[in-house]
């Protein structure tokens, strides 16, 4: 079944089911209100000439419908209809013949009936109510009225040029919205694709260099002490990165799937800076890497967030900047201020990222080195993006170009 409705002919022949059930059910409440209000109009008139009738008197009918009446042995009773127009568009004869063949419903029924037919001999379809002929609580005959049924072709053509004009414009619009649905179904499911492609990539790189240096020490190829520390200090280094991946991979799917709610207090903006730059003012000695931190950025107001959060975005956006930054390139904090918010700038000179790449930059496993030879899981900025999204705040990319550096700004609240 679910198969069955994620096909596009399935899901193309529902909405064709549907339009043709309306279809269907429109035409059907219009016959059955036009015979009603025709009922409501012509009951009284018609009851009193079946009235007449049973007392024998003779019916002249000067009426713009027509009026046929039977015993009850299908006799004809006469009636002089007078009005020229209809008379010449009756084949008495032919509606005759219909007429006693409809009779036995009406006497046997003992009530009236109303139908739109079509009746040989009759110039156009026919609205035909047939009442019965009572005389002392007996029914003798019947009495039909025969009226052309103009303005319930005239409705029910109206109906249709309406409905197939909505269906035709209908149509084109679900096309349109189904195309669109297909196509990010296609994508959600190349992302889903590409998603565990990605995970395998990242999990199955570091464990292959921890399998192979483990044999390689358990068989002993290994004897020089120096040797055998340094494949420790690999394999360590390994399961740290292994154990990050899986942290972020865990981070990142709690933050997506949960309603996460982060308490915000008030903070000291100019001792979050400094917290979250001095380990990278160390690194950047050991790199021969520059790294500034402006006045503005050393003099921020007080802003009302999550520390802990906020610390955690500005590492992961410096991690990625020490990252990619070469040798003797330069890394800068820098902040701006309105009056309703602080935002943090955090800029570098290293490769930039192409215009192509931009737009899917938040994504999961998205990494501007393609080639997966940096090093990381490229969930960073991903796990950011969420963590701001859930702070009611903004991580944007101010300005990136190839080879010419980046800068990324988060925005945080201020008091």
């Amino acid at each position: 079944m679910k198969k069955f409705l994620s096909s596009r002919l399935s899901i193309a022949l529902i909405i064709l089911s549907i339009f043709i059930m309306g279809q269907l059910l429109g035409a059907l409440a219009i016959k059955h209100y036009f015979i009603i209000s025709k009922i409501d109009e012509f009951h009284p008139q018609l009851t009193s000439i079946a009235e007449e009738l049973s007392e024998g008197n003779t019916i002249t009918n000067n009426n713009p419908f027509y009026i046929m009446a039977y015993n009850v042995h299908g006799e004809k009773i006469k009636i002089l209809n007078k009005n020229e127009l209809l008379q010449n568009s009756v084949d008495e004869t032919k509606v005759n013949k219909f007429l006693i063949n409809y009779l036995p419903r009406v006497v046997s029924k003992k009530t009236t009936l109303a139908e739109i037919k079509e009746i040989h001999g009759f110039s156009s379809k026919a609205l035909v109510i047939g009442l019965p002929i009572v005389k002392n609580n007996k029914v003798t005959g019947g009495i039909f009225l025969l009226k052309p049924a103009r303005s319930y072709v005239a409705a029910l053509d109206g109906f249709y040029l309406v409905f197939f004009t909505t269906l035709a414009i209908g149509t084109i619009i679900i096309l349109i919205f189904l195309r669109l649905f297909i196509k990010e179904r296609n994508q959600l499911e190349q992302m889903r694709k590409d998603y565990i492609a990605n995970i395998s990539h990242e999990l199955k790189s570091p464990l292959a260099s921890i399998k192979a240096l483990t044999e390689t020490l358990a068989d002993h190829v290994v004897t020089e002490q120096s040797r055998i520390n340094q494949y420790y200090s690999i394999i360590l280094r390994e399961s740290a990165h292994l154990e990050k991946l899986i942290h972020d991979l865990l981070e990142l799917s709690r933050l997506q799937s949960e309603v996460v709610a982060f308490k915000k207090k008030i903070v000291n903006t100019n001792q979050l800076i400094k917290h979250v730059s001095e380990p990278f003012s160390i690194l950047a000695e050991d790199m021969d890497l520059q790294f500034n931190i402006t006045d503005q950025a050393k003099s921020l107001p007080i802003t009302y967030t999550n520390e802990d959060r906020i610390i955690q975005v500005l590492t992961i956006l410096l991690d990625n900047a020490f990252k990619f930054t070469p040798e003797n390139g330069r890394i800068e904090i820098d902040a701006e201020c309105t009056n309703k918010k602080v935002k943090i700038l955090v800029s570098d000179n290293g490769p930039g990222i192409s215009k192509e790449f931009l737009p899917y930059i938040f994504e999961r496993f998205k990494q501007a080195d393609s080639s997966h030879n940096t090093v990381g899981s490229g969930l960073g900025l991903s796990i950011a993006h969420e963590i701001m999204l859930r702070l009611g705040e903004e991580i944007q990319i101010r300005k990136s170009r190839f080879n010419s550096g980046t800068t990324f700004t988060i925005s945080i609240k201020r008091i």
